[in-house]
């Protein structure tokens, strides 16, 4: 059974904010060149609480990021550039933006809770594993802000009807809008709080019979449920604020939601294959290359293959390719994944293990077009160019329990952060 939990959000107050202006994307899509930006944007930018920028004079716990960040809260809820709805509910986001396409599409989403607890009991299944480091680093960020500023992002299956139920409740007047400069362009925000009974009560019945997954967010899910243990610890009850996680849910059969891949670069290294050739003599029986002149265009062709080969466009220092084999029966949801036979059958054959890819032997890019330069350039000696997993993969994988290889999907477009914050 799917719950989504209502909450007294804390949010900005419009009267002396512009969301354009104070919003922010996720931590972990962030550039150092983008914090910058962000941080000259406008001084109440939530980028200064959930990603602040350290100091060569900081103290750990005394003055440091999170101690700045904990200051900036509590100064702008003083001051009423932040404030805290009286009554519990869930917000409705109608999210507006370009897709690359050049198609207008609206994404409407719920934000709620979820009881924060480890995967074995709760109710959210997840598809990839975590690492430790940024987990450590938003514990400390929760802990000293006692805020979730960023929400985990769920999809639901089967909650019939829920999408039109929500159409029709985001007609009336916007609690908060406004326009932000997304990756893409400019993208539309806008967001209503239902805490009608009615409302309340029609939301759950339709939610009820879902599944939950999680898209985009497992580190800060991972968090929570490591600062709810901890609060039980301390004393707190199993309804306190702390025992939930901060979510924003979409259904995953929602045609505005796009999911993008990772391409692949191999940083050079000794015993790397420097050619195509020398490539496909490493790889099984079944593989194919065939030089191609044109890698972007190429790439754009690997949707008409998808249906009966795992193909991908390697770039070489003498050229690039297409390299493909054709599809077979596999064992489980996750051995079916063009990023799975692309780490397990080309890229361990290369001498990168699970040691070698946490020593980053591999970088990642959403743009092809970087990969591509970066083997032009010498700053990578092999670049694998990928086609996108569908939702319903990631349904699949996370539905019979398995994770899928690290960067291996971009959920699109993120949920900003400072939309809400959640008090824990």
């Amino acid at each position: 059974m799917a719950r989504l939990l209502p909450l007294r959000g804390i949010r900005y107050n419009p009267e002396h904010t512009r969301l354009g202006g104070v919003l922010a994307p996720p931590y972990d899509v962030i550039s150092p060149a983008q914090r910058e930006e962000l941080y000259g944007r406008d001084l109440r930018n939530i980028v200064r609480i959930d990603f602040g920028r350290p100091y060569p004079g900081d103290v750990a716990g005394h003055a440091d990021v999170y101690t700045r960040a904990a200051e900036h809260l509590r100064s702008w809820r003083e001051l009423g550039i932040l404030v805290r709805d009286e009554r519990p509910g869930l917000y409705l986001v109608a999210h507006e933006f370009t897709a690359p396409s050049g198609a207008v599409e609206r994404r409407l989403g719920l934000l709620g809770r979820v009881p924060a607890l480890p995967w074995e009991r709760s109710e959210v299944r997840p598809h990839e594993r975590t690492l430790r480091g940024p987990k450590e680093d938003r514990l400390a960020l929760m802990s000293a802000t006692r805020a979730q500023t960023s929400p985990v992002w769920l999809l639901w299956e089967g909650a019939s009807g829920l999408r039109e139920r929500l159409a029709a409740l985001g007609e009336g007047p916007a609690l908060l809008g406004g326009r932000i400069d997304g990756e893409g362009g400019p993208e539309k925000l806008l967001m209503w709080h239902l805490a009608g009974e009615a409302e309340l009560a029609g939301i759950a019945e339709l939610l009820a019979p879902a599944t939950l997954y999680i898209a985009d967010g497992h580190h800060r899910f991972e968090t929570a449920a490591a600062y709810a243990a901890q609060r039980r610890e301390a004393g707190d009850a199993p309804d306190a604020d702390s025992q939930h996680v901060l979510v924003y849910a979409s259904a995953a059969d929602d045609p505005a939601l796009l999911v993008f891949p990772f391409h692949r670069m191999v940083k050079r290294r000794p015993g790397l294959p420097s050619t195509r050739d020398e490539l496909l003599g490493r790889l099984g029986e079944g593989w194919r290359v065939e030089p191609v002149d044109d890698p972007l265009a190429a790439l754009a062709g690997l949707g008409e293959r998808r249906a009966r080969e795992h193909a991908y466009v390697l770039v070489a220092a003498d050229g690039a390719a297409l390299l493909h084999r054709a599809r077979a029966e596999t064992a489980s949801p996750r051995a079916s994944l063009d990023v799975s036979v692309l780490q397990e059958e080309v890229i361990l054959r290369l001498g990168i293990g699970d040691a070698e890819l946490r020593e980053e032997a591999l970088t990642y890019s959403r743009d092809p077009a970087e990969a591509v330069a970066a083997v032009g350039a010498d700053e990578a000696a092999l670049a694998f160019l990928g086609s996108p997993c569908t939702p319903a993969e990631v349904l699949a994988v996370a539905g019979a329990g398995e994770t899928m290889p690290q960067k291996s999907t971009y959920f699109y477009p993120k949920v900003p952060t400072g939309l809400l914050l959640s008090p824990v």
